[in-house]
């Protein structure tokens, strides 16, 4: 976001995080210490948000890896129904994209185990030991 508000296209936010690495190269701050949140919209009123913040996070990962990414899931589903599907499917594909961090449901058990699932298929779990022990607490029953 800057002064005119949240830009509505890929190229537009990763303007934004343009600035926002050059002003924290200029005061000492590493890329790795910066979380940068996409801005996730919802999909109700912008059919093209899902793809926006997709990109947004690819594009961030592609010029700045070192850089963290997050962001406020649910508003994805923000006024349609069976919002926790649509969440749970946004995480995977978020996930892929190189998304770091959520704000999501920590009581949503499937969006729980969702995450354990893509973190072992996209070779953040090592031996897919945090997917192995969610299955033994039975942690992965949907």
């Amino acid at each position: 976001m800057d002064d005119d508000g949240i830009p509505k296209t890929v190229e537009g936010r990763i303007r934004v995080v343009e600035r926002l690495v050059a002003e924290a190269g200029r005061v000492g701050v590493p890329l790795s210490s910066i979380y940068v949140d996409p801005l996730v919209m919802a999909l109700s009123a912008d059919n093209g948000a899902g793809l926006v913040a997709l990109k947004t996070v690819t594009g961030i990962k592609a010029h700045w890896p070192e850089i963290r990414t997050t962001c406020g899931l649910s508003n994805i589903s923000f006024g349609l129904p069976n919002r926790r599907l649509l969440n749970r499917t946004f995480f995977a594909m978020l996930m892929a994209a190189g998304l770091d961090s959520a704000i999501i449901d920590p009581l949503d058990s499937q969006m729980m185990a969702a995450a354990l699932a893509g973190s072992a298929l996209l070779g953040r779990d090592e031996f897919c030991m945090k997917y192995l022990k969610g299955y033994r607490a039975k942690k992965l029953e949907v």
